[in-house]
């Protein structure tokens, strides 16, 4: 298998923290290592890894060499802008078919935290071996432990043994009370963003589906590896479609599958995930930094580099930076994203 890490994404749900330059998956937010050289040191375990690619926007290039020193230049590849997960995944799938062929391709977002790893490795033989035996689309479907509202859903048919299973549809995001239901049914999984596939495959559902972005890309294949791609890239990107794979390929192909994971997976989305993960002191807060808490409980305090004290408070996530400060409820943390919304209509750039 060869793996592609989907390195791009602004992370804006961890601001002040995150920012253009310094994104969530170049953080050590957990462990002191960052979100993308753990997920490097993951898959660069798995006995059946051939090799690793990235991709991200030339913003990024830099951070991606400092964390990612072992991945060779011509592996990390660049997309002009953000065009959301399709056309990056396109522009992968081309150049892992001219370099290597038709290969099985992992794609595996940068910031996702997973435990029991040789569990992971197991769900990721599994996928390979149905590959195998099909033109197959393939995702890792996550066992639910709540009813969320931000996760897309996978209905999958349970009958036949194993954990590999025909997939009926998909539902992004759904109501509260869906989501309940989908927990209670016991016939969905929550679709984790990790997917694997046969080069020739998704190529050929890109070019179904996504007909406009597989024709403009794979114009350019035979432009790959040459001083020509990187220009010819740039002028054709602004024309393909600004589209996730869920949204432009998944909910409209045929012939999906998933795997029923059975390892520990936390999508680090923002600060309240952060919090869940964090060891707890009395009160049920967490801090890293150098922090006081008095009087206080469920409440998460991080700082930068200053000391900062906060006093009786109850479910508050604080976070001071060299030059910003957040204090929101933690029950309210996902809204941290709508600041950048705010900063970027004042244009105080300095601040993003």
């Amino acid at each position: 298998m060869y793996a592609l890490i989907l390195a791009g994404g602004a992370g804006t749900r961890f601001w002040p923290h995150s920012r253009t330059a310094k994104p969530k998956q170049l953080l050590e937010l957990l462990n002191g290592t960052s979100l993308i050289r753990q997920t490097w040191q993951r898959l660069n375990k798995y006995p059946g890894l051939e090799g690793l690619y990235t991709i991200a926007g030339p913003a990024l290039a830099d951070g991606l060499a400092e964390q990612l020193p072992e991945v060779p230049p011509e592996r990390m590849l660049l997309e002009p802008a953000a065009r959301s997960t399709a056309p990056a995944i396109a522009l992968a799938a081309l150049v892992l078919r001219k370099r290597h062929g038709d290969v099985v391709m992992g794609v595996f977002p940068a910031d996702h935290l997973i435990r029991k790893e040789t569990r992971f490795y197991k769900a990721l033989d599994a996928a390979a071996e149905k590959t195998a035996t099909g033109e197959y689309l393939i995702t890792l479907g996550i066992q639910p432990t709540y009813p969320a509202t931000g996760y897309g859903y996978v209905e999958f048919d349970r009958d036949g043994p194993g954990d590999v299973h025909p997939v009926v549809t998909f539902t992004e995001k759904p109501g509260l009370e869906k989501a309940k239901g989908f927990l209670e049914g016991g016939r969905h999984l929550w679709n984790g963003g990790m997917f694997i596939w046969k080069v020739s495959t998704i190529l050929d559902r890109l070019a179904k589906h996504l007909p406009r972005t597989y024709e403009r890309l794979a114009a350019l294949e035979e432009l790959i590896d040459t001083p020509e791609f990187q220009p010819a890239l740039e002028q054709v990107w602004p024309e393909v479609d600004a589209i996730s794979i869920d949204y432009g390929v998944l909910e409209h192909a045929s012939d999906i599958y998933t795997v029923e994971a059975r390892f520990e997976w936390y999508d680090l989305g923002g600060w309240r995930a952060l919090y869940d993960l964090l060891p707890k002191q009395k009160g049920g807060n967490a801090t890293q930094g150098d922090v006081a808490l008095l009087d206080s409980r469920n409440t998460l305090v991080v700082s930068e580099g200053r000391f900062t004290a906060v006093i009786g408070a109850d479910d508050l996530v604080v976070v001071s930076t060299a030059d910003a400060t957040l204090v929101v409820p933690r029950s309210q943390a996902d809204r941290v994203g709508e600041i950048i919304t705010w900063l970027r209509s004042r244009n105080r750039d300095e601040l993003l």
